[in-house]
């Protein structure tokens, strides 16, 4: 009987003292990892202030490869949410959402998982480097275990789920910006919009990657489309239209295109009929000269990339960028002006 009580005397004092020992423990936590990246840091930003691109580097799918995750709210800023489901009992479910979003600076997700605690969050920071070739991002977990006595003593162990979970997270986004082109975007206004499919006449054609050349093809194309427009009466309704099929290394693929009132008159060879392309795109505009326009083009694909949209890089059909000249005829070639597209699937 003595020692039965000497048993319960000593689990009593353990109890207390393992309890007096959560007490002291802190009631928050926090850790981090940092990875360093040669990319822009807009492009950082984009890629972390919504979840569009989060399915290509989130660190869930090396748990749970078929973990479901859904989009909720907006593309970007405060309000804009994934929430996954996983048969997987590491993931169950939960969600993140943007709540804090500093522009080029930090970004703040909540967390709501099966985690223990309260005030989950993750800080993705975006710093320059002093050498302006690279950039860190520090991803940083904070949690409040209030007077939750069993999480403090959690919150001694966060070097094992949540920083594994942190460093694949960085992992995958490392390696996922290295794929984009290096461009900086920041200072171009680029927006998504609505446009509708009009009829067209054009002509495929190729040439040199030299202005001369492209300037030589291009006139051909549209001396071929208006003469046919002419004998058919056929209006030509706005202004010349690019549509790039391969900037090659040597060569330039691409057709050349009018927008027209109809396009069902008697064609003649090479000129061919059309629609362009209808639904979402992206779309800049610039003025100077024609050489600009490749690398419109790739400001706009790694824009795309940057916000998880889809876009066909295949070189045929209407998915294809094009262009727009809205400048008069008669401006000088470093003074032209340009409406540059490339259309986008969101889904």
């Amino acid at each position: 009987m003595i020692r039965l009580l000497e048993v319960i005397v000593a689990l009593i004092i353990v109890a207390v003292l393992a309890v007096l020992f959560g007490v002291v423990l802190p009631d928050h936590r926090h850790i981090e990892r940092s990875t360093e990246v040669s990319s822009p840091v807009r492009q950082i930003y984009d890629v972390i202030d919504g979840f569009r691109p989060y399915p290509s580097w989130t660190a869930l799918r090396s748990y749970d490869p078929k973990v479901q995750l859904n989009l909720i709210g907006p593309d970007q800023g405060n309000g804009a949410s994934v929430n996954w489901v996983s048969g997987d009992p590491r993931l169950e479910s939960g969600s993140y959402t943007v709540v804090d979003s500093q522009q080029d600076s930090s970004v703040t997700w909540s967390i709501v998982n099966n985690w223990r605690g309260e005030n989950k969050k993750y800080t993705l920071a975006i710093k320059p480097k002093t050498n302006g070739k690279t950039v860190t991002i520090t991803m940083g977990y904070d949690v409040d275990y209030g007077w939750d006595l069993m999480g403090r003593y959690a919150g001694m162990y966060l070097e094992g789920d949540p920083a594994t979970q942190i460093q694949i997270h960085l992992t995958r986004l490392q390696d996922m910006l290295a794929t984009f082109p290096v461009v900086d975007y920041k200072d171009t206004q680029i927006d998504v919009k609505d446009v509708e499919a009009k009829p067209i006449l054009y002509v495929s054609t190729t040439a040199k990657r030299s202005l001369d050349e492209v300037a030589d093809a291009t006139d051909k194309a549209v001396t071929a489309i208006q003469a046919v427009a002419k004998k058919d009466k056929i209006t030509v309704t706005g202004p010349r239209i690019t549509i790039t099929s391969n900037w090659g290394d040597e060569n330039y693929d691409f057709d050349i295109a009018l927008p027209v009132d109809r396009n069902d008159g008697a064609l003649t060879d090479p000129v061919k009929a059309g629609t362009t392309y209808a639904g979402k795109v992206l779309v800049t505009s610039f003025t100077g000269s024609p050489a600009q326009l490749p690398f419109s083009r790739l400001m706009l694909k790694a824009y795309a990339e940057t916000h998880g949209y889809q876009i066909d890089e295949s070189g045929e059909g209407s998915g294809r960028a094009y262009d727009e000249v809205t400048s008069a005829p008669s401006a000088a070639e470093d003074d032209q002006s340009f409406n540059v597209y490339l259309p986008i699937q969101l889904q």
